[in-house]
């Protein structure tokens, strides 16, 4: 996480020097902090803003965007006797790091979120903290008000990394919360109903349970191989992979990252796809690919494929070892000029 530390008063660089000496960031003084703030507002995760709040909401208004976008922002008093959690406090993190600036400064950390007043889980905190992306972003709210009103929360989950939380567990003991396998039979919706589904894919029957509010938390786990003829166009490669993970019936937010081989590097259809779903590339090494057992794994070969790229696999050769030799899901997909594998990551 990127840090921005912002002071106004010889007492306020102090404390951001003592801050960062914990948390390292950059440290930007009163010149031209309207202008650097609004510049680090695009281009850090969070902001750490020593000065009153007036001034951070007034500079800050106009570059509001969403609450999945912005970057946590907390603001401390120069004597570091509070610490506010003002922007992002769930998903960008400022409530987190709200409490960690005030055990630093030995002050207090202010958050105001209802979920956190009342001592409830906040859905977007545990996303966040397990790598969860959010694919439906307004039901957030809805579950919320549910736990808020009391209500039972179901949580349907078969990761087991996930269920180890503590968080949920506590809330689990409480019967605020009750953890259920996605392997049906589902138990029968109540009235009121609602759902947090944690799951790569969509094994959850939504058509029955289209009336309550389900949220789905997508785990990034799904590494994807590809390999295609060369000036295969961004179009192609994007419509082919997002093909394989509907037929694979795979979340594409639960994409981790796109793999190759290093003859197709340079290729800019793969690069442009990797850039455009802000998808890390991984390059896998020949040496690695040759010293697999294609015949053990199950992975089809080509001795085309080896005569044009010098290894016997691509795809799904690549998806495999970028998920650290994980589970092999899908063995090379064909399409014209592609091809797409599919590895979920060891646990």
């Amino acid at each position: 996480m990127k840090t921005a530390y912002f002071y106004l008063t010889p007492e306020g660089e102090a404390l951001a020097k003592r801050l960062s000496l914990s948390h390292p960031g950059d440290l930007y003084g009163k010149n031209n902090f309207r202008e650097n703030m609004k510049l680090a507002f695009e281009n850090y995760n969070s902001l750490v803003c020593i000065m009153a709040t007036g001034i951070v909401v007034r500079i800050l208004a106009p570059l509001l965007s969403h609450k999945t976008k912005d970057p946590a922002v907390v603001v401390l008093d120069q004597k570091g006797k509070y610490a506010v959690s003002l922007l992002s406090g769930h998903l960008g993190g400022a409530n987190d790091l709200a409490r960690e600036m005030a055990a630093i400064s030995g002050g207090e950390a202010v958050i105001t979120t209802a979920t956190d007043v009342a001592g409830r889980i906040s859905f977007d905190t545990f996303a966040r903290r397990h790598n969860l992306a959010i694919e439906n972003i307004g039901q957030l709210k809805k579950i919320s008000g549910a736990l808020l009103a009391g209500e039972q929360i179901c949580v349907f989950t078969d990761q087991d990394v996930l269920q180890d939380d503590p968080e949920l567990l506590e809330e689990e003991k409480k019967g605020i919360l009750e953890i259920f396998s996605l392997s049906p039979p589902f138990p029968m919706p109540a009235e009121n109903f609602s759902a947090v589904v944690i799951d790569e894919g969509f094994t959850f029957p939504d058509s029955e349970f289209a009336q309550f509010p389900v949220l789905y938390l997508r785990p990034r786990t799904i590494c994807a191989g590809i390999g295609c003829k060369r000036g295969t166009s961004q179009e192609a490669i994007e419509a082919a992979l997002f093909q394989t993970l509907k037929e694979a019936g795979i979340s594409p937010l639960s994409l981790k990252c796109i793999a190759t081989i290093p003859l197709k590097a340079d290729e800019p259809g793969i690069i442009k796809t990797a850039s455009k779903h802000h998808l890390p590339l991984e390059i896998i090494p020949t040496e690695q690919i040759e010293a697999l057992d294609m015949k053990e794994l199950g992975i089809e070969t080509s001795a085309f494929v080896a005569g044009q790229t010098g290894v016997q696999s691509v795809s799904t050769a690549c998806s495999y070892l970028a998920s650290h030799c994980g589970k092999i899901l899908r063995d090379k997909a064909k399409y014209k000029g592609v091809t797409i594998a599919l590895s979920r990551e060891r646990s």
